[in-house]
């Protein structure tokens, strides 16, 4: 069994519906198909959910008219068969209709509760997965449309690890049902009700992360996520000319990039299908030709030390020194535990006896935190800095790599001012002025890729 996702950039537009048609029909073994809403939708039912709260009715009965009318088109243009049309028309307008009222409600209310919102987010992969399930058949490939709106267990109370198992087992349960039909399960990338919030417990990701848990639930050969890219590459091509798609990546270095800012994969979505063995291609939609990059549990013998190369802008770094700290056990956690009050998340950590320096991205708080830590140490804050991160199983394997990177970059004039390299030693973090992030980011890039390919 295949588990192939497709995004947003893969259900916009007619032209795209086409290419992933003839990507579906053109395997002929089982398959499961997940999708995402069509691009931009999830955001215009925030929009519609704001306007609600907000009392705007006439722009949330605009909003929902233009969602039903930019389903309707794609239907009326691709579709040959007036049963198949009429069906997945009548289906769009009562789920659309459903909306409409579920949005009163919260106008009338003035508040909106997490599993309300998450009941309007999951109307953009509905109206989605049904209309490919609708286009398929039309196409003569038997498929159908499987909602996971309520597929979740209930009785859990929080996304553990306990939760995640039960709910892959339930989701391979229901796929394999459809697919005993001789059918292609066309699966609702939103997964219903996950405690905490949808957002909040696996973030816009959440596709991935359904496809995922589907993948490793059923042992599945290999989890596809089809995007606008072939694959992952050595570094952003909208800001390095002269990249290169990776064959193959490790997941430890996948999931570093994903965090420190690339944008192919969510940063969780791949863990339940390598956790259970299942390779990960990130395939594109457009280019199905060409290969792709698989990521996989671990890389043997690493083409390349450095595998990619990713940035992070907007951080602030925050410069902690006591001399308290010296010899005392605790004072770090001490640190962390004000961080994790006023719920800022770290980046990056550097520590000396006397001192330690975190990167955040949320300054919301500093303030307090600075107030609460003030009477035990001196802080400093540097704002406008980045991080640069380079990532790749080689690392480890090799010696003399940071200092590589030390004399590309100093031959470049760009100061260094903070270096964390990893427990699992794949990575090695830098901390560089904002302005000098693209820089770097392609010194290095030459550096290792464009000379000699190290």
């Amino acid at each position: 069994m295949l588990v192939r996702k497709f995004g947003g950039s893969s259900m916009g537009s007619i032209e795209s519906l086409r290419d992933v048609i003839k990507i579906v029909k053109a395997f002929r073994s089982d398959q499961v198909v997940v999708v995402s809403a069509m691009s931009g939708i999830t955001n215009t039912l925030l929009e519609a959910t704001d306007a609600a709260i907000a009392g705007k009715r006439r722009k949330v009965k605009e909003i929902i008219l233009n969602l039903l009318n930019c389903h309707i088109e794609i239907v009326e243009k691709m579709m040959k068969s007036e049963k198949v049309k009429k069906e997945t028309i009548n289906y769009f307008e009562k789920v659309l209709n459903t909306l409409s009222g579920f949005l009163k409600a919260i106008e009338e209310l003035g508040e909106l509760s997490i599993k309300s919102r998450n009941t309007i987010m999951a109307v953009g992969e509905r109206l989605s997965a049904r209309m490919l399930a609708g286009l398929l058949e039309d196409c003569g490939h038997p498929a159908e449309q499987l909602d996971l709106e309520k597929a979740v267990n209930p009785k859990f109370k929080k996304a553990d690890h306990d939760f995640y198992i039960a709910t892959e087992k339930i989701f391979a349960q229901k796929v394999k049902k459809v697919l005993a039909k001789k059918k292609t399960p066309v699966v609702t990338g939103y997964f219903g009700w996950v405690p905490g919030g949808m957002l909040d417990s696996v973030g816009r990701g959440y596709s991935d992360y359904c496809a995922a848990l589907i993948a490793a639930g059923a042992k599945a050969e290999s989890l596809e996520i089809w995007t606008d890219v072939s694959g992952i590459l050595t570094a952003d091509p909208r800001k390095i000319p002269n990249t290169q798609i990776l064959d193959e990546i490790s997941s430890e270095a996948a999931a570093e990039l994903a965090h420190f800012g690339a944008k192919v994969i969510h940063p969780q979505s791949i863990h339940p299908a390598i956790r259970a063995g299942v390779p990960v291609w990130i395939k594109n939609t457009f280019r199905p030709q060409d290969r792709g990059t698989a990521i996989l549990h671990e890389i043997k013998n690493p083409k390349h030390v450095i595998a990619s190369i990713t940035s992070k802008k907007s951080v602030t770094s925050v410069s902690i020194a006591s001399f308290r700290m010296l010899l005392q056990y605790g004072f770090l956690a001490k640190i962390f535990n004000v961080f994790a009050k006023y719920e800022i998340s770290i980046d990056v950590v550097s520590t000396s006896e006397v001192s330690v320096s975190v990167t955040i991205e949320d300054d919301s708080k500093l303030k307090e935190i600075i107030k609460e830590l003030k009477p035990v140490a001196k802080i400093t804050v540097h704002p406008k800095k980045a991080i640069v991160c380079l990532v790749g199983s080689g690392i480890y394997k090799r010696k003399g790599v940071a200092g590589e990177i030390f004399t590309a970059l100093g031959k470049a004039d760009i100061s260094i001012d903070q270096i964390s390299q990893g427990a699992s030693e794949i990575n090695i973090t830098l901390i560089v002025d904002e302005k000098d992030a693209d820089k770097a980011v392609a010194v290095l890039h030459k550096k290792f890729f464009e000379k000699g390919k190290k």
